[in-house]
């Protein structure tokens, strides 16, 4: 029942990562301008083809990486840009989102 209630949660924040944001540029609280949307950035929408975390937060924190098999690992990443692709074991990563602090 779990991995089904977290599937399902990733399914939603999936579709939330693909839907058009409000503006091209978001700040982080840290003043750094990036071209991406704060939280899990997928791979379609980088340069490289890797799939990225936007930190725009103060202060380091914990998200948990999901490839395409939903194994789930658990990474602290700082403010700004993480590439995350590393983090899923080998695999396509398929979502990505915080879960507190590290």
């Amino acid at each position: 029942m779990k991995k089904l209630a977290i599937a399902f949660a990733g399914a939603v924040l999936g579709c939330l990562a693909i839907a058009p944001s409000a503006g091209a540029v978001e700040n982080s609280s840290a003043g750094v301008q990036t071209f991406y949307d704060c939280g899990f950035v997928p791979a379609y929408k980088t340069p490289n083809n890797r799939a990225l975390y936007n930190h725009c937060g103060s202060g380091p924190v914990k998200i948990i990486v999901e490839n395409i098999w939903f194994v789930d690992r658990e990474r602290c990443v700082s403010v700004g840009l993480t590439d995350i692709e590393y983090y899923s074991g080998g695999y396509t990563t398929r979502d990505a989102w915080h879960v507190g602090n590290c």
